[in-house]
């Protein structure tokens, strides 16, 4: 059979059965995994050529790395609260330790093969996990915030992971050495600047040109630039595709390169799912079926105790921590990359990968069905019968429609909210802490505790349907982030935005927003017309000078901003905080010499604020 024949037949068996899937309100990753079971099963095999079978797990190994690497956004990680990090490291070395004492036990492993095959198991299904949160509206819960957190933090922990499986393998070359490692993290550190200090100008320029081809075309740049420079220091290609997603997710370009790759996103991910089907034997199960049932439930019941036991440590409630280590406590798509680099590495057999990806796959199979049981069976009868579960982690209205989405919660965003909340506006809140979560709560507002510079968050918080959007967020860059990606996306929005500093200002402006607000400006103005009122003008003359002052300053703003689009820019002129800060009292005092007169002559006639202010223009 052609390999031409057998793809077009993985084409239409996903097309039967993924809807069929989606139907049943399962998540659509096991569809492909079915897929590739049915298509690669002794009783049909209509997949047969070994080099597709090949081609299609290195494509989808890639392709998932590379999506992987785009969620790791360094930003992200200083965010995450410390108990994230240590319980993620528990759960990842404890179920680690289990699993690797068994398969040392039952599967007569040598202590490499058994430390391998526990870690590959120790993690969790991040596409599974998180399609699934998504199609049950709970991603933006305490539970699937848990969830999601743990699940970053053991797609980061991949990396070293990844780095370590060869050094096993007990070759004695210097790809399997000390310096195949300090490669790796030279290499690293290195592409991290580069891209940081070089690769940046390169991104704001293509994303100026509003050329969505360009977006798609960059992404695929820096991934084959990788590539081959991984080939080139003989290090792993996976290593090339997790650091190509790493690196455009540390830029301004991130939400570009989401939006292009995302039409194509889910057939990748499928594509994984379908080799891990095509990689299983099922005779395998009918040989011995007790030893991967056994494995399955051994590897769910470990990661759950596990993770309830920290969740719970962590004085999270009972429905919480349940649903989080639900969640998490199924093997998946992770350790299906390690053990392919195990097998090719001769850490493990061959014949060893089809049993644990039966007991892996299965494990992923029965996570939906052990979900809803918790979820809608015991928990709920739990909770009636001995108040054991307080439901504390679901939001009010989950996708409650309001008008108004503030997103940022700090200093900045509790004013806005509680001004808007006296006055009795209908509104929610997008923010990453967890901390408002329970305030919000008793106050009735809906609260989506989620990363604003995630184009899936937005979505989640029906961002179509809002009227006016409020950006407070406190870093600059997630600021640009999340306003250009509104205003290419969503171009109705009306957007009201906090600006930390002028050149933040100068910034929004370029992407077209009119409502910016910059931070400390107007409690400076307030105490300085305070200061005013109390020791050299009368309350009525303090808040005159300083609405002429902000007048004037609007003025400046504006012609600094033309000047920064003209040929010879006013803001390159200005090497530092200091020089601009020359530049602005050279323009006070020139506005001091002309309105000292006007004052003067005011204090004769009383003339208004309408002559100073035509005077100055």
């Amino acid at each position: 059979m052609s390999i031409l024949l057998q793809i077009t037949l993985i084409l239409v068996a996903a097309l039967l059965i993924v809807p069929i899937t989606r139907y049943l309100k399962l998540p659509a990753v096991l569809g492909y995994l079915l897929t590739g079971l049915v298509l690669g099963s002794e009783t049909l095999n209509l997949i047969t050529d070994p080099q597709l079978r090949s081609m299609l797990m290195q494509i989808s190994i890639l392709s998932l790395l590379f999506w992987t690497g785009l969620q790791l956004r360094p930003q992200r990680f200083i965010q995450m609260p410390h108990s994230a990090w240590i319980s993620t490291a528990a759960l990842v070395l404890g179920s680690g330790a289990i699993l690797s004492l068994c398969s040392a036990i039952f599967l007569q492993q040598s202590l490499i093969a058994s430390v391998v095959i526990g870690l590959a198991g120790s993690l969790s299904a991040m596409t599974l996990s998180i399609q699934h949160l998504m199609r049950q509206e709970q991603l933006a819960t305490s539970h699937g915030q848990l969830s999601y957190i743990s699940l970053l933090i053991q797609a980061l922990l991949l990396i070293p992971l990844i780095a370590i499986i060869p050094l096993f393998s007990g070759v004695s070359s210097t790809e399997h050495g000390v310096a195949y490692f300090a490669a790796i993290m030279a290499t690293f550190t290195g592409l991290f600047l580069c891209n940081r200090y070089l690769m940046q100008p390169l991104y704001r320029w293509i994303a100026r040109s509003s050329s969505h081809d360009l977006h798609a075309l960059v992404a695929i740049f820096v991934i084959l630039g990788l590539l081959v420079l991984m080939q080139t220091l003989g290090l792993t290609l996976y290593l090339g595709a997790l650091f190509a997603g790493i690196l455009l997710a540390d830029s301004d370009f991130r939400p570009h390169v989401e939006n292009a790759i995302q039409p194509f996103h889910g057939i990748l991910i499928g594509l994984c799912f379908i080799s891990i089907g095509l990689a299983i034997q099922l005779s395998d199960v009918l040989q011995m079926p007790g030893l991967i049932i056994g494995g399955a439930v051994l590897i769910i019941l470990s990661k759950f105790v596990l993770s309830l036991a920290l969740a719970r440590y962590y004085q999270n409630s009972w429905r919480t921590s349940t649903l989080t280590a639900v969640s998490l406590a199924q093997g998946g798509e992770f350790a299906f990359v390690l053990l392919t680099i195990a097998v090719t590495h001769t850490i493990l057999d061959i014949s060893l990968l089809s049993p644990l990806l039966c007991m892996l796959a299965l494990s992923m199979l029965m996570t939906p069905a052990l979900y809803w049981l918790l979820d809608q069976q015991i928990l709920p009868r739990l909770n009636r019968s001995h108040h054991l579960v307080a439901d504390f982690d679901t939001q009010v209205e989950p996708l409650a429609t309001t008008p108004i989405l503030l997103i940022g919660f700090g200093r900045f965003g509790q004013i806005v909210a509680r001004v808007l909340h006296q006055q009795g506006l209908s509104f929610s809140v997008m923010d990453n802490t967890v901390e408002a979560s329970e305030l919000l709560k008793d106050q009735a507002i809906p609260f989506f505790q989620a990363d604003a510079t995630e184009t899936t968050a937005l979505q989640l918080a029906d961002i179509a349907s809002k009227d006016q959007v409020i950006v407070a967020i406190d870093d600059i860059e997630d600021s640009l982030l999340v306003v250009r990606h509104l205003c290419w996306n969503y171009p109705d929005l009306k957007l009201w935005v906090r600006a930390r500093d002028r050149h933040h200002a100068h910034l929004l402006h370029e992407l077209g927003v009119e409502n910016v607000f910059r931070e400390t400006y107007l409690s400076a103005l307030a105490l300085t017309q305070s200061l005013l009122a109390a020791t050299h003008q009368s309350v009525e003359l303090a808040e005159q000078t300083i609405l002429q002052f902000r007048q004037y300053d609007e003025t400046v703003l504006k012609a600094e901003q033309q000047a920064e689009s003209a040929p010879e820019s006013l803001h390159a002129q200005q090497h530092s905080s200091m020089a601009e800060l020359s530049y602005l009292f050279e323009q006070d005092q020139h506005r001091k010499s002309v309105i000292n007169p006007i004052q003067k002559q005011q204090n004769v006639n009383g003339t208004g604020i309408d002559t100073i202010t035509d005077d100055l223009s």
